[in-house]
């Protein structure tokens, strides 16, 4: 198509020199006609040919014009040939800037743009474009699996949290849910859960609960302290996540078989550096790291729920023992009440109820143990069952020795002073009182000591009569030592079944900042604001009817603070079966309930932030839609622009030489080329300083040459400009600089 266009510009330009020569030779002869006075006539001009030969040559000059116009038309050719091709390179330029930001719009970030060396700036900000965006998806991409990761925690937590709440009073229920909901939420394949156990000489773990593809195992697996992995773990308090698992450790059985683990997990249920049990989780497929933190979390929710719970038992169980020791004692000090009046009765009625008195002591000797002593202290008698229960073989070892060999050095100070007022018939003693036995060993008893008085009322002797004790006692101080220690981990408190406040413990008092005078008249309402009045109603209503209440309340201090407790409600029966009182124990989890509020509301932000982030992406493909729409209309303008630009310079009667910012001559008109006597084609393409002798000082001249320097721009007359070939001419300049596109113009206009 190019070079068919190229034959019909030659013929017609061609055809255009020949009728303009054909029109100068007819123009000459007319002019020649009329000088002579002739009449324009071919047969002047024939008869002008045979006076002048010469005039033949004029004959062929419409020839010379023909091969002027196809020279003409060869040149033209190029030069919009030339021209075409820029237009061209632009035109595909923007075509590839054009799928470029396509393609970043479509999300294919993988590709890059390489444009020429004029428009690398546009090349390195495109490509940054594109870089920012890929960051921008990776990180979006990361953030997204963050939140995926975070959310799936936050439901796990909160799906087990009610788990244990839900299963809090029963152990063998509770294990099997937590260990099977673990497995499914994890997608595991195989686990098991062990709780330590101690008898009387050993420490071990049992396997409590146990569950497999979907279906429930049977526990009863036992491993010693420190035995393997699970024992290593429960020594250590460390959790392990290995997938060096020997053949024969573990298998895992399905339908389609039998299978060794890949992987295998395991991690301690420690609460307050107390290890209660481990979990063992065995799979094929490896777990991600948040899914071994989420199984750190929830060890530790288990530990603290069989923590509280080995507390509410040990705590109901001491109850119920101490109820029975109660009443036991109330039996027993009824029975020596009993007894000693009857040993009064027959002190005052020995003379006449001998026999009586005989039998009488008989049956305490077979009951009680008994023992007399003189006024000075020393054993007169004492009975085999006080010689048993002290340790002696007989009367001999302990006849005629002091009362003190049976009392503990650290008691004697006390004891010498009741022995005083007792020696000197002073008031019986009735209470407990503790001994010591031949083997040095405490012996409790609930004990009198009464004087034997003669007729004239003087006192003959002593009589020792006492119960033993010991074993209650005992239990009484471990039962009083271990619900201190309750107190001292636990906030406590008593209310009566009004709600009024009885007794309460430090930890009880510090959370609610209230004092032991402020909390005399308080009722258990006044711990709560009016939005948990109505909730707590209900409780403490099923509560006073003997139902216990176990899980999360919000309380209200003295200074109005939220204060948040795992708490416990236990209703304490009398004698007859019949609600006496309520006891309250809580451990403080304010801070824990906090973090959770905290993390819901950073939940909530993350989602705002990312509706944020789409809208700002939809912002910038719309922006980048109209950039690129601008861009086309300015190519459009650029080309109808430069078209008459070249038009209307090539027509110029002036020199006009047009270069760009880096200094290459891109128009040379026709005029130039006379001034310069060099043709276009030597010109253009080329180093302006050609054009321009090196000894050239004019400013105008120095600020075209080197354009990007130069902070001359206007017009400018009256400049000596020198031009090769020729002396320094007064010459007027116009220095123009033009922004087409992304390209900066400079055009010099000599007049």
């Amino acid at each position: 198509m190019q070079e068919l266009n190229k034959k019909e510009m030659i013929i017609r330009y061609s055809a255009i020199g020949f009728v303009l020569g054909m029109v100068l030779t007819i123009t000459q002869y007319a002019l020649l006609l009329h000088v002579l006075e002739t009449p324009f006539s071919f047969r002047a001009i024939a008869q002008l040919h045979g006076d002048l030969p010469i005039l033949f040559l004029l004959d062929s000059l419409a020839f010379p014009a023909l091969l002027f116009g196809a020279w003409i038309a060869n040149w033209r050719f190029k030069q919009l040939h030339t021209l075409s091709e820029k237009i061209g390179q632009e035109t595909d330029k923007n075509e590839e800037i054009k799928g470029f930001i396509h393609s970043l719009i479509a999300g294919e970030l993988h590709n890059s743009v390489e444009l020429t060396l004029i428009d690398q700036s546009l090349s390195e900000t495109l490509n940054e474009l594109k870089d920012s965006l890929s960051r921008n998806r990776k990180m979006e991409r990361q953030r997204r699996l963050d939140e995926r990761q975070r959310n799936w925690t936050s439901e796990g937590l909160a799906e087990f949290g009610d788990i244990l709440r839900k299963n809090s009073l029963e152990m063998e229920t509770m294990t099997y849910a937590v260990i099977s909901g673990l497995i499914r939420y994890l997608e595991a394949n195989q686990g098991a859960l062990f709780l330590v156990r101690e008898d009387e000489s050993d420490r071990y773990l049992e396997m409590v609960a146990c569950y497999a593809y979907d279906r429930k195992k049977f526990p009863g697996k036992r491993v010693a302290w420190g035995d393997g992995l699970i024992g290593a773990a429960a020594v250590e308090r460390k959790g392990y996540y290995t997938d060096k698992i020997s053949d024969g450790y573990l298998t895992i059985t399905s339908g389609l078989g039998k299978a060794n683990p890949r992987y295998l997990l395991i991690e301690p249920l420690v609460w307050n550096d107390q290890v209660f049990g481990i979990i063992e989780i065995a799979t094929f497929n490896r777990m991600e790291d948040y899914k071994i933190q989420f199984v750190q979390r929830v060890a530790e929710n288990i530990a603290t729920t069989i923590s509280t719970m080995d507390s509410n038992l040990r705590t109901e169980q001491l109850l119920k023992e101490t109820r029975a020791q109660a009443d036991q004692l109330l039996v027993q000090e009824e029975q020596v009440r009993q007894n000693m009046e009857a040993l009064k009765l027959a002190q005052d009625e020995r003379a006449k109820q001998a026999e009586i008195f005989i039998s009488f002591t008989n049956t305490v000797n077979h009951t009680l143990m008994r023992a007399d002593y003189n006024t000075d202290g020393n054993l007169i008698y004492a009975n085999t069952r006080f010689l048993k229960k002290l340790g002696y073989s007989g009367n001999r070892e302990i006849e005629g020795k002091h009362i003190s060999m049976f009392i503990n050095e650290k008691d004697h100070a006390w004891f010498n002073s009741l022995w005083e007022q007792l020696s000197k018939g002073g008031r019986h003693f009735e209470g407990y009182m503790k001994h010591e036995t031949k083997m040095g060993q405490d012996l409790w008893t609930m004990a009198t000591y009464t004087c034997v008085r003669h007729d004239d009322g003087s006192v003959e002797k002593i009589l020792f009569l006492a119960i033993d004790s010991t074993e209650q006692k005992k239990q009484s101080i471990d039962y009083e030592g271990q619900i201190e220690a309750i107190d001292r981990l636990n906030a406590k408190a008593i209310f009566s079944l009004d709600g009024k406040l009885q007794l309460s413990n430090t930890l009880f008092g510090s959370a609610m900042k209230y004092t032991e005078l402020e909390q005399v008249q308080m009722n258990v309402f006044d711990f709560f604001g009016t939005a948990e009045q109505e909730r707590f109603t209900e409780i403490w209503e099923k509560v006073i009817r003997g139902e216990a209440f176990q899980g999360q309340l919000k309380m209200q201090s003295k200074f109005e603070e939220e204060l948040w407790f795992r708490a416990t409600f236990l209703s304490v029966n009398d004698m007859y079966g019949e609600v006496e009182k309520v006891i309250f124990l809580a451990s403080e989890m304010t801070k824990e309930k906090e973090m959770e509020l905290v993390s819901r509301k950073q939940h909530d932000k993350l989602i705002r932030k990312e509706e944020d982030q789409r809208l700002a992406t939809l912002d910038l493909k719309k922006k980048l839609e109209e950039t690129v729409q601008l861009r086309k209309q300015e190519i459009e303008k650029f080309g109808k622009e430069l078209r008459q630009y070249i038009h209307v310079l090539e027509e110029l009667p002036y020199s006009v030489i047009t270069i760009n910012n880096l200094g290459f001559v891109l128009f040379f008109n026709r005029h130039a080329e006379k001034r310069w006597k060099m043709k276009q084609k030597e010109v253009l393409g080329s180093r302006v300083e050609k054009l321009f002798p090196a000894e050239n000082t004019s400013e105008v001249i120095s600020g075209f040459i080197n354009p990007a320097r130069s902070k001359n721009k206007g017009i400018f007359k009256g400049q000596e400009l020198a031009v090769p070939g020729r002396q320094t001419e007064q010459a007027s300049l116009m220095l123009i600089s033009t922004d087409l596109v992304d390209e900066l113009l400079y055009t010099l206009i000599i007049l």
